[in-house]
């Protein structure tokens, strides 16, 4: 039974999100496909903030967690966040 329930397909929503956003963030630095704006070491990502974030990847991270609501919402448009 567990060959079975190990071979099945598994989707985003079958993995957990911190898994998939951390694998998937991975993949994105790796492939080398996703070119970096210059101005990711300054920016902050919210006018509450202070500093740019810590994390050098929080970019890809980013990406990725944009990519799976994306993916989880089909009919959304810009302005739906």
């Amino acid at each position: 039974m567990e060959e079975k329930a190990a071979a099945a397909a598994r989707t985003v929503k079958d993995v957990c999100p911190h898994d998939f956003v951390k694998a998937y963030s991975a993949h994105l630095k790796r492939s080398g496909k996703m070119e970096l704006p210059h101005w990711t070491d300054i920016v902050k990502t919210g006018r509450f903030k202070e500093l740019a974030p810590y994390d050098p990847d929080w970019y890809y991270i980013r990406a990725a967690s944009m990519a799976r609501k994306i993916y989880l919402r089909q009919g959304i448009r810009v302005g739906g966040f």
